[in-house]
């Protein structure tokens, strides 16, 4: 009987667990390693590495800012909603150049469901974000030349 309550108040533990999304991880295609971090009492999160770091011999840029896509500031402002969900953020998609409203939830601790949308949430896109470490490389990174081939 003992075992079988000590079971039950581990399994009840678990559906409880609060999860941090702090630290890195990977985009959904595995295109940018993103760096999230407290910014105040707020998430915020940076492009720290690129599976293509540049396009036509130069480093990638965010198609309005001009900017460097490489340490860009993608995701701005998300604050605690409820137990691992955080929202009221802002999402950057530097290919497109556009910036959204953004929520962001944690199903569990090694995965960032990251939620783009325009007015209200239904209109918008979830991206599934794998955790990583600051160490790992973004598959396939190793190969881009593509800074050396245009002169």
């Amino acid at each position: 009987m003992k075992k079988v309550t000590l079971l039950s108040l581990i399994m009840m533990g678990a559906s409880w667990a609060i999860f941090n999304p702090e630290g890195y991880w990977l985009t959904e295609n595995n295109d940018a390693k993103v760096h999230i971090y407290k910014c105040g009492d707020k998430l915020c999160g940076k492009i720290v590495d690129l599976k293509e770091k540049c396009r036509d011999g130069k480093p990638k840029v965010d198609e309005e800012t001009k900017q460097a896509t490489l340490g860009l500031e993608i995701i701005k402002g998300f604050k605690p909603a409820d137990e691992n969900s955080w929202e009221d953020g802002t999402v950057r998609d530097p290919k497109e150049g556009k910036t959204y409203s953004g929520s962001m939830e944690m199903p569990n601790n090694n995965q960032v469901d990251l939620r783009g949308y325009v007015g209200i949430k239904l209109l918008g896109r979830t991206s599934e974000w794998r955790r990583t470490n600051e160490q790992t490389k973004i598959p396939g990174s190793d190969n881009d030349q593509s800074c050396h081939q245009a002169k």
